[in-house]
């Protein structure tokens, strides 16, 4: 029995390099392609619009085509990935608690999607970030008390998807209690049945209840569940999350070419398993997907001749996604958002700063209330996969507002006794940090700078601490996240100067 390649590219959602769409992607849309994942590189340099240059001639292929990419808002950003991103992410919306703000915010970055021809949001992070040490997790999580996680993935899921865009829970069955970052190695979570359901399941639920039309699953392992990775698992996708869940909507996998899956069952295996496992749209990442679509085509119909996979299954899938792009498709949304959402209001201060205002945890620094200006020191640090180049810092915002007298970047693994800070002109001193507290060389460097500056303020812009300070600790600014409105909140704080305008061009 023989698969169409129609059939099975409209379970495939690859990305392709360069700045406009490839011969050979137009070619895949034209013949039922589900997607396209778009990625920073994918994004025209300068002034060019993305809608005109990408998005528009791949939906003159396909019009109802899935264009999707993470746009979690903080760190994680793809449509701001040159210049940071204007909305707060998820650590910072947690800590304002406020379930009205964080839909606002999702509806938000929604219509930016939209405006721009994206149709499919992967976002937003329903983990509970139960491990502080959690590498890959952290400000990209809404907290670590599942109830506060729960309230907050069902606010932005409506508030993205009355937006007009489709929200997508992640990363199932709940990445929070991980040491390992799934980029680079498989995480195992001891986790059983109970205490699963107990910590990870409920912001899965809400985010299900809420209507959310994806779920993507993890490449982690619970293996008191199974010992293969969530992703390829029939008993957590096919059992846990249709059969328990009761979930109908499409399930997506994460990027397949993370090291843990690839490396173990290539593109073509790991497509087989996961559709086999329950999942519905296959996303590759960002790796060119021209040589591994034939790769994943043979790998199905081996699969199909051998019995492991069922013609069924494949088509299952694909009527799922099918409903996806009908209910995702621009033409069938136009205007203002759907649902009870608020239009947006173009008077308003843009949400996202406001957020990231409200969001600002202070720590023995006072609000600056002159207009002063900044002498900033960097310390430079390893993004992970998810969050890339992304830039982030005080720099641009400071300079924005005409607030920058300095800035030098430290980069990692500078000796910590070469750093020497900007002269002590009367101009204060801004150290900008992200976590700190769980990287040796950054703390061995700011040690080095207090001793020298004890006036010094630390801009931490990762996550903030879950209780409060000693009253004798250093003096800290924490921003709960590095996008550019987290930024400007902060820039605002510290100088007395007030920003005007949208943070987006």
């Amino acid at each position: 029995m023989r698969a169409d390649i129609s059939l099975v590219n409209a379970c495939l959602l690859p990305a392709y390099a360069g700045r406009s769409p490839a011969d050979w992607i137009l070619r895949a849309a034209d013949e039922g392609l589900a997607g396209v994942g778009l990625f920073g590189i994918n994004f025209p340099a300068g002034s060019g619009s993305l809608r005109e240059e990408v998005t528009d001639p791949l939906r003159a292929v396909r019009p109802d085509l899935l264009i999707a990419l993470d746009e979690e808002g903080g760190d994680v950003t793809r449509l701001d990935y040159r210049r940071g991103s204007a909305y707060p992410g998820c650590h910072a919306l947690g800590a304002v608690d406020d379930t009205g703000l964080t839909r606002e915010v999702g509806a938000a970055i929604a219509r930016d999607l939209r405006a721009e021809g994206v149709n499919l949001c992967l976002a937003p992070c329903a983990d509970v970030n139960s491990r502080p040490d959690n590498p890959i997790i952290g400000v990209r999580s809404f907290g670590d008390r599942p109830d506060l996680v729960a309230r907050h993935t069902a606010a932005y899921v409506r508030g993205v998807q009355e937006a007009g865009v489709a929200a997508t829970l992640k990363h199932f069955p709940g990445h929070g209690d991980t040491r390992t970052d799934s980029h680079a190695e498989l995480p195992d979570i001891d986790r059983d049945a109970a205490s699963l359901d107990a910590v990870d399941l409920p912001p899965f639920r809400a985010g299900i209840a809420a209507g959310a039309r994806a779920v993507m699953t993890g490449h982690i392992r619970l293996s008191r569940l199974d010992g293969l990775p969530a992703t390829l698992s029939r008993r957590i996708v096919t059992g846990l999350l249709r059969e328990r869940l009761g979930y109908r909507g499409v399930v997506t996998t994460d990027a397949l070419e993370m090291a843990p899956i690839v490396r173990r069952w290539g593109y073509g295996g790991a497509a087989v398993a996961a559709l086999a496992a329950g999942a519905d749209l296959v996303v590759l990442g960002a790796t060119d997907g021209e040589k591994l679509l034939p790769e994943i085509h043979d790998a199905v119909q081996e699969a199909l001749d051998r019995g492991t996979l069922t013609l069924e299954r494949v088509a299952e899938a694909a009527c799922r996604v099918a409903s996806l792009r009908a209910w995702a498709d621009p033409a069938r949304r136009t205007g203002t958002p759907d649902g009870d959402g608020p239009a947006p209001d173009r008077h308003r201060e843009p949400v996202g700063l406001t957020a990231a205002r409200r969001a600002l945890l202070a720590h023995g620094v006072p609000r600056a209330a002159d207009g002063r200006r900044l002498h900033t020191v960097r310390l430079a640090t390893a993004a992970n996969l998810a969050v890339g180049d992304a830039p982030w810092g005080l720099e641009t915002p400071l300079r924005s507002l005409g607030a920058l007298a300095s800035v030098t970047e430290v980069e990692p693994g500078t000796d910590p006794a070469a750093v020497a800070p900007p002269p002590d002109d009367g101009v204060p001193l801004a150290v900008v940090v992200r976590d700190a507290e769980r990287d040796p060389w950054q703390r061995a460097v700011l040690q080095e700078l207090r001793a020298r500056r004890p006036d010094l303020v630390t801009v931490e812009m990762g996550l903030a601490p879950a209780r409060p300070l000693p009253a004798d600790a250093p003096a800290t600014l924490f921003t709960r996240g590095a996008g550019l409105a987290n930024a400007t909140a902060a820039a605002e704080y510290l100088t007395g100067r007030a920003w005007h305008g949208p943070l987006r061009p």
